[in-house]
Protein backbone atom coordinates (compact mmCIF):
# COMPACT_ATOMS: atom_id res chain seq x y z
CA UNK A 1 0.00 0.00 0.00
CA UNK A 2 3.08 1.98 1.36
CA UNK A 3 4.79 1.18 -2.53
CA UNK A 4 1.11 2.65 -4.40
CA UNK A 5 1.18 5.88 -2.39
CA UNK A 6 4.88 6.69 -3.18
CA UNK A 7 4.08 5.80 -6.94
CA UNK A 8 0.91 8.02 -7.04
CA UNK A 9 2.99 10.86 -5.74
CA UNK A 10 5.66 11.00 -7.68
CA UNK A 11 3.60 10.57 -11.11
CA UNK A 12 1.70 13.79 -9.49
CA UNK A 13 4.83 15.37 -8.93
CA UNK A 14 5.92 14.82 -12.57
CA UNK A 15 3.05 15.90 -13.85
CA UNK A 16 2.88 19.82 -12.50
CA UNK A 17 3.35 22.10 -15.09
CA UNK A 18 6.94 24.76 -14.58
CA UNK A 19 5.96 27.73 -13.50
CA UNK A 20 4.54 30.56 -14.43
CA UNK A 21 2.48 27.80 -15.93
CA UNK A 22 -0.12 26.61 -13.53
CA UNK A 23 -3.07 23.84 -13.18
CA UNK A 24 -6.24 23.20 -11.36
CA UNK A 25 -6.77 19.80 -8.61
CA UNK A 26 -9.65 19.12 -11.44
CA UNK A 27 -7.10 19.24 -14.73
CA UNK A 28 -4.51 17.33 -13.24
CA UNK A 29 -6.71 14.65 -12.54
CA UNK A 30 -8.18 14.98 -15.87
CA UNK A 31 -4.67 14.71 -16.81
CA UNK A 32 -3.13 11.84 -14.66
CA UNK A 33 -6.21 10.02 -15.47
CA UNK A 34 -6.13 10.27 -19.40
CA UNK A 35 -2.14 9.21 -19.04
CA UNK A 36 -2.06 6.83 -16.55
CA UNK A 37 -5.17 4.55 -16.36
CA UNK A 38 -3.92 1.58 -14.26
CA UNK A 39 -2.26 0.76 -11.18
CA UNK A 40 -1.69 3.61 -8.12
CA UNK A 41 -4.04 5.96 -10.46
CA UNK A 42 -6.03 3.60 -10.83
CA UNK A 43 -9.37 5.38 -8.61
CA UNK A 44 -7.88 8.36 -7.80
CA UNK A 45 -10.23 11.32 -6.69
CA UNK A 46 -9.73 14.85 -5.83
CA UNK A 47 -9.99 14.59 -2.18
CA UNK A 48 -6.99 12.22 -2.27
CA UNK A 49 -5.08 14.47 -4.85
CA UNK A 50 -5.17 17.33 -2.64
CA UNK A 51 -3.88 15.41 0.34
CA UNK A 52 -0.69 13.98 -2.00
CA UNK A 53 -0.13 17.60 -3.22
CA UNK A 54 -0.26 18.80 0.63
CA UNK A 55 2.05 15.53 1.17
CA UNK A 56 3.85 17.01 -1.68
CA UNK A 57 4.39 20.82 -0.90
CA UNK A 58 5.47 20.44 2.46
CA UNK A 59 8.42 17.60 1.90
CA UNK A 60 9.45 19.78 -1.41
CA UNK A 61 9.13 23.36 0.11
CA UNK A 62 9.10 26.22 -2.06
CA UNK A 63 10.14 24.12 -5.02
CA UNK A 64 6.29 23.68 -4.99
CA UNK A 65 3.46 26.70 -5.39
CA UNK A 66 -0.05 26.41 -4.88
CA UNK A 67 -2.14 29.81 -5.41
CA UNK A 68 -5.17 28.87 -2.14
CA UNK A 69 -6.41 32.63 -3.66
CA UNK A 70 -7.97 30.97 -6.59
CA UNK A 71 -11.14 28.99 -6.97
CA UNK A 72 -10.24 25.84 -7.95
CA UNK A 73 -6.91 26.69 -6.39
CA UNK A 74 -3.67 26.37 -8.72
CA UNK A 75 -0.60 24.24 -8.46
CA UNK A 76 2.77 24.36 -10.40
CA UNK A 77 6.83 23.01 -9.98
CA UNK A 78 9.16 25.95 -9.41
CA UNK A 79 12.05 24.13 -9.05
CA UNK A 80 14.99 24.29 -11.38
CA UNK A 81 15.85 20.36 -11.65
CA UNK A 82 13.50 18.76 -14.00
CA UNK A 83 12.31 15.58 -11.94
CA UNK A 84 13.62 13.16 -15.01
CA UNK A 85 17.22 14.38 -13.73
CA UNK A 86 17.31 17.25 -16.33
CA UNK A 87 16.94 21.05 -16.24
CA UNK A 88 13.72 22.42 -16.03
CA UNK A 89 13.80 26.35 -17.52
CA UNK A 90 11.03 28.60 -17.87
CA UNK A 91 10.69 30.56 -21.20
CA UNK A 92 12.21 34.03 -19.63
CA UNK A 93 15.01 32.29 -18.43
CA UNK A 94 16.06 30.07 -20.96
CA UNK A 95 16.01 33.09 -23.05
CA UNK A 96 18.55 34.75 -20.79
CA UNK A 97 20.91 31.68 -20.46
CA UNK A 98 20.98 31.72 -24.63
CA UNK A 99 21.69 35.72 -24.81
CA UNK A 100 24.16 35.19 -21.82
CA UNK A 101 26.06 32.65 -23.99
CA UNK A 102 25.75 34.62 -27.16
CA UNK A 103 27.47 37.98 -25.68
CA UNK A 104 29.76 36.72 -22.86
CA UNK A 105 32.79 35.78 -24.53
CA UNK A 106 36.16 34.62 -22.61
CA UNK A 107 35.34 36.53 -19.71
CA UNK A 108 33.75 33.71 -17.49
CA UNK A 109 36.01 31.11 -16.05
CA UNK A 110 36.70 27.97 -17.95
CA UNK A 111 35.86 26.14 -14.46
CA UNK A 112 32.68 27.99 -14.44
CA UNK A 113 31.69 27.75 -18.05
CA UNK A 114 31.76 24.10 -18.16
CA UNK A 115 29.28 23.66 -15.54
CA UNK A 116 27.33 25.59 -17.33
CA UNK A 117 27.07 23.84 -20.50
CA UNK A 118 24.08 21.92 -19.90
CA UNK A 119 21.79 24.82 -18.64
CA UNK A 120 22.59 26.17 -22.03
CA UNK A 121 22.07 23.42 -23.84
CA UNK A 122 18.37 23.18 -22.30
CA UNK A 123 18.03 26.67 -22.66
CA UNK A 124 18.30 26.21 -26.75
CA UNK A 125 16.26 23.48 -26.31
CA UNK A 126 13.85 24.69 -24.87
CA UNK A 127 13.87 27.74 -27.13
CA UNK A 128 13.63 25.94 -30.46
CA UNK A 129 10.68 24.08 -29.11
CA UNK A 130 8.44 26.91 -28.61
CA UNK A 131 6.67 28.95 -31.49
CA UNK A 132 6.31 32.48 -29.19
CA UNK A 133 8.18 35.92 -29.60
CA UNK A 134 10.83 34.19 -27.18
CA UNK A 135 11.99 31.44 -29.50
CA UNK A 136 12.71 34.13 -31.98
CA UNK A 137 14.34 37.04 -29.96
CA UNK A 138 18.48 35.82 -30.25
CA UNK A 139 17.60 36.17 -33.91
CA UNK A 140 16.53 39.80 -33.70
CA UNK A 141 19.13 41.37 -31.06
CA UNK A 142 23.24 42.34 -31.36
CA UNK A 143 25.46 44.02 -29.49
CA UNK A 144 27.61 46.01 -31.32
CA UNK A 145 30.06 48.09 -29.26
CA UNK A 146 31.73 51.62 -31.41
CA UNK A 147 35.23 51.14 -32.56
CA UNK A 148 37.00 51.62 -36.13
CA UNK A 149 36.65 49.70 -38.74
CA UNK A 150 38.11 46.02 -38.84
CA UNK A 151 39.59 43.11 -36.93
CA UNK A 152 40.04 43.82 -33.36
CA UNK A 153 43.52 42.36 -31.79
CA UNK A 154 43.45 39.12 -31.60
CA UNK A 155 44.11 37.31 -27.81
CA UNK A 156 44.98 33.95 -27.59
CA UNK A 157 42.08 31.71 -25.79
CA UNK A 158 44.50 30.19 -23.63
CA UNK A 159 45.90 33.46 -22.18
CA UNK A 160 42.07 34.39 -21.43
CA UNK A 161 41.59 31.04 -19.50
CA UNK A 162 44.54 31.83 -17.66
CA UNK A 163 43.40 35.50 -16.06
CA UNK A 164 40.26 34.58 -16.12
CA UNK A 165 40.66 32.09 -13.55
CA UNK A 166 43.51 34.20 -11.75
CA UNK A 167 40.73 36.73 -11.02
CA UNK A 168 38.40 34.46 -10.25
CA UNK A 169 40.42 32.50 -7.68
CA UNK A 170 42.25 35.69 -6.47
CA UNK A 171 45.35 34.51 -7.65
CA UNK A 172 48.72 36.24 -8.65
CA UNK A 173 49.71 35.78 -11.80
CA UNK A 174 52.94 35.73 -13.85
CA UNK A 175 52.59 37.17 -17.34
CA UNK A 176 55.08 38.06 -19.97
CA UNK A 177 53.91 41.23 -21.18
CA UNK A 178 55.10 43.74 -24.09
CA UNK A 179 54.58 47.48 -24.09
CA UNK A 180 53.08 49.25 -26.56
CA UNK A 181 56.31 50.15 -28.77
CA UNK A 182 58.57 47.53 -27.51
CA UNK A 183 60.00 44.74 -29.95
CA UNK A 184 60.88 42.37 -26.32
CA UNK A 185 58.24 41.06 -23.70
CA UNK A 186 59.02 41.66 -20.46
CA UNK A 187 58.01 39.70 -17.04
CA UNK A 188 55.32 41.19 -14.25
CA UNK A 189 54.21 39.57 -11.56
CA UNK A 190 50.79 40.99 -11.29
CA UNK A 191 47.32 40.84 -8.70
CA UNK A 192 44.48 41.20 -10.59
CA UNK A 193 41.87 43.44 -9.46
CA UNK A 194 39.25 42.98 -12.44
CA UNK A 195 38.88 42.50 -15.94
CA UNK A 196 37.19 45.09 -18.25
CA UNK A 197 36.18 44.65 -22.38
CA UNK A 198 36.47 48.68 -23.96
CA UNK A 199 36.43 49.15 -27.67
CA UNK A 200 36.77 45.25 -28.64
CA UNK A 201 39.96 44.99 -26.36
CA UNK A 202 40.39 42.74 -23.20
CA UNK A 203 42.44 44.91 -20.54
CA UNK A 204 43.34 43.13 -17.18
CA UNK A 205 43.29 45.60 -14.10
CA UNK A 206 46.12 45.19 -11.68
CA UNK A 207 49.17 46.72 -9.54
CA UNK A 208 52.27 45.13 -9.93
CA UNK A 209 55.00 43.75 -7.77
CA UNK A 210 54.49 45.79 -4.30
CA UNK A 211 53.55 48.76 -6.25
CA UNK A 212 50.16 50.36 -5.26
CA UNK A 213 49.43 51.85 -8.68
CA UNK A 214 46.64 50.60 -10.81
CA UNK A 215 47.52 50.29 -14.35
CA UNK A 216 45.49 48.08 -17.45
CA UNK A 217 47.54 45.63 -19.12
CA UNK A 218 45.71 44.64 -22.81
CA UNK A 219 45.80 40.96 -23.14
CA UNK A 220 46.30 40.86 -26.62
CA UNK A 221 50.01 42.51 -25.77
CA UNK A 222 50.14 39.20 -23.26
CA UNK A 223 52.52 36.41 -24.99
CA UNK A 224 52.23 34.02 -21.91
CA UNK A 225 50.48 33.87 -18.45
CA UNK A 226 50.80 31.26 -15.27
CA UNK A 227 48.41 31.66 -12.73
CA UNK A 228 50.37 31.22 -9.20
CA UNK A 229 49.43 29.92 -5.86
CA UNK A 230 50.40 32.89 -4.11
CA UNK A 231 46.76 34.97 -3.24
CA UNK A 232 46.76 38.48 -4.74
CA UNK A 233 47.04 41.23 -3.07
CA UNK A 234 43.63 43.74 -3.27
CA UNK A 235 43.30 47.15 -2.14
CA UNK A 236 40.43 47.24 0.46
CA UNK A 237 39.59 50.40 -0.98
CA UNK A 238 39.44 49.94 -5.04
CA UNK A 239 36.15 49.48 -6.53
CA UNK A 240 36.08 48.59 -10.23
CA UNK A 241 32.66 50.78 -11.26
CA UNK A 242 34.44 53.91 -9.49
CA UNK A 243 37.54 52.96 -11.39
CA UNK A 244 35.92 52.72 -14.56
CA UNK A 245 33.57 56.08 -13.89
CA UNK A 246 36.44 57.90 -12.88
CA UNK A 247 37.70 58.22 -16.89
CA UNK A 248 40.39 56.20 -16.52
CA UNK A 249 40.32 54.78 -20.10
CA UNK A 250 39.61 58.07 -21.53
CA UNK A 251 43.65 58.57 -21.75
CA UNK A 252 43.07 62.35 -19.58
CA UNK A 253 45.89 64.82 -20.91
CA UNK A 254 45.55 66.85 -18.52
CA UNK A 255 44.38 66.36 -14.40
CA UNK A 256 41.76 68.53 -14.22
CA UNK A 257 38.29 68.78 -16.04
CA UNK A 258 37.78 71.95 -18.14
CA UNK A 259 34.16 73.71 -19.27
CA UNK A 260 33.54 72.74 -22.83
CA UNK A 261 31.21 75.43 -24.92
CA UNK A 262 30.06 74.08 -28.39
CA UNK A 263 28.27 75.67 -31.23
CA UNK A 264 26.00 73.56 -32.44
CA UNK A 265 23.77 73.82 -35.06
CA UNK A 266 20.29 73.28 -33.81
CA UNK A 267 18.85 70.68 -36.06
CA UNK A 268 22.12 68.59 -34.48
CA UNK A 269 21.68 69.36 -30.87
CA UNK A 270 19.41 66.43 -30.25
CA UNK A 271 22.23 64.08 -30.19
CA UNK A 272 23.95 65.59 -27.25
CA UNK A 273 20.16 65.75 -25.27
CA UNK A 274 20.15 62.46 -25.86
CA UNK A 275 23.50 61.24 -24.60
CA UNK A 276 25.13 64.27 -22.57
CA UNK A 277 28.52 64.95 -22.27
CA UNK A 278 28.28 65.34 -18.48
CA UNK A 279 25.57 65.41 -15.75
CA UNK A 280 26.21 69.22 -15.52
CA UNK A 281 25.61 69.58 -19.51
CA UNK A 282 23.28 72.91 -20.47
CA UNK A 283 21.95 74.05 -23.32
CA UNK A 284 20.52 77.14 -24.81
CA UNK A 285 19.36 78.56 -28.17
CA UNK A 286 21.23 81.05 -29.95
CA UNK A 287 19.43 81.87 -33.76
CA UNK A 288 19.76 79.13 -35.52
CA UNK A 289 22.56 77.66 -33.37
CA UNK A 290 22.94 75.85 -29.78
CA UNK A 291 25.36 76.47 -27.15
CA UNK A 292 26.30 73.42 -25.30
CA UNK A 293 28.31 73.50 -21.91
CA UNK A 294 30.09 71.14 -20.05
CA UNK A 295 32.15 70.31 -17.31
CA UNK A 296 34.53 67.37 -18.76
CA UNK A 297 38.13 65.36 -18.88
CA UNK A 298 40.05 66.58 -21.45
CA UNK A 299 41.14 63.32 -22.88
CA UNK A 300 42.09 61.56 -25.94
CA UNK A 301 38.60 60.35 -26.81
CA UNK A 302 37.09 63.74 -26.41
CA UNK A 303 39.46 64.94 -28.79
CA UNK A 304 39.35 62.24 -31.08
CA UNK A 305 35.15 62.81 -30.54
CA UNK A 306 35.75 66.02 -31.62
CA UNK A 307 37.48 65.94 -34.96
CA UNK A 308 34.84 62.92 -35.76
CA UNK A 309 32.12 65.72 -36.11
CA UNK A 310 33.80 67.70 -38.41
CA UNK A 311 31.61 70.67 -39.47
CA UNK A 312 28.68 69.47 -37.26
CA UNK A 313 30.46 70.60 -34.26
CA UNK A 314 32.46 74.04 -33.26
CA UNK A 315 34.87 74.27 -30.43
CA UNK A 316 34.17 78.10 -29.03
CA UNK A 317 36.08 77.18 -25.02
CA UNK A 318 38.15 76.86 -24.28
CA UNK A 319 40.61 79.24 -26.17
CA UNK A 320 43.48 76.53 -26.07
CA UNK A 321 41.11 73.56 -27.61
CA UNK A 322 39.62 75.55 -29.98
CA UNK A 323 43.36 76.94 -31.13
CA UNK A 324 44.53 72.93 -31.47
CA UNK A 325 41.58 72.02 -33.53
CA UNK A 326 42.28 74.56 -36.13
CA UNK A 327 45.42 73.60 -36.06
CA UNK A 328 45.10 69.76 -36.29
CA UNK A 329 41.94 70.30 -39.12
CA UNK A 330 44.46 72.50 -40.90
CA UNK A 331 47.06 69.59 -40.91
CA UNK A 332 44.56 67.29 -41.81
CA UNK A 333 43.32 69.01 -44.88
CA UNK A 334 46.97 69.46 -46.63
CA UNK A 335 47.40 66.65 -48.13
CA UNK A 336 43.77 66.85 -50.05
CA UNK A 337 44.54 70.29 -51.64
CA UNK A 338 47.85 68.80 -53.18
CA UNK A 339 46.89 67.97 -57.00
CA UNK A 340 46.16 64.10 -57.23
CA UNK A 341 48.91 62.23 -58.78
CA UNK A 342 48.00 59.62 -61.20
CA UNK A 343 48.93 55.86 -59.57
CA UNK A 344 52.41 54.13 -60.47
CA UNK A 345 51.24 51.60 -62.40
CA UNK A 346 54.83 49.83 -61.53
CA UNK A 347 56.04 49.40 -64.87
CA UNK A 348 59.60 50.72 -66.30
CA UNK A 349 59.64 52.96 -68.65
CA UNK A 350 62.37 51.58 -71.56
CA UNK A 351 65.53 53.33 -72.34
CA UNK A 352 66.30 54.97 -75.19
CA UNK A 353 69.11 53.20 -77.51
CA UNK A 354 70.72 53.54 -80.50
CA UNK A 355 68.12 51.10 -82.10
CA UNK A 356 65.04 52.18 -80.61
CA UNK A 357 65.10 56.31 -79.73
CA UNK A 358 63.12 57.56 -77.51
CA UNK A 359 59.41 58.61 -78.88
CA UNK A 360 59.26 62.43 -78.96
CA UNK A 361 55.97 63.93 -78.14
CA UNK A 362 54.32 65.88 -80.98
CA UNK A 363 54.87 69.93 -80.61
Amino acid sequence: MQGQTLERQWRVLRALPAHPKSTTIPDLLQYLQATATTGSIKGLTVRTLERDIQTLETAFGGAIAVNRAAKPYRVSWQGLARLDGGIRLTDAQALALVLLQMHMGDIVPASLHKGLQPFFTEARSRLAQGAGALAHWPDRVRVLERRRPGYGPQVASAIVRVVCEALFQNRMLTAHYRRMGEDEAAEYRLHPLGLVRAQGVYYLIATAWDYPDVRHYALHRMTRAVMEARTARRPPDFDLDAHVASGAFHIPLKATPLTLVLRVPAENVRYLQEAPLAADQAITEDGDFCIARARVTDSLDLRTWLLSQGAEIEVVKPVALRRWMVETLSRALRPYQKPVLAPRTGKRRPRATARHPAKRRPQ
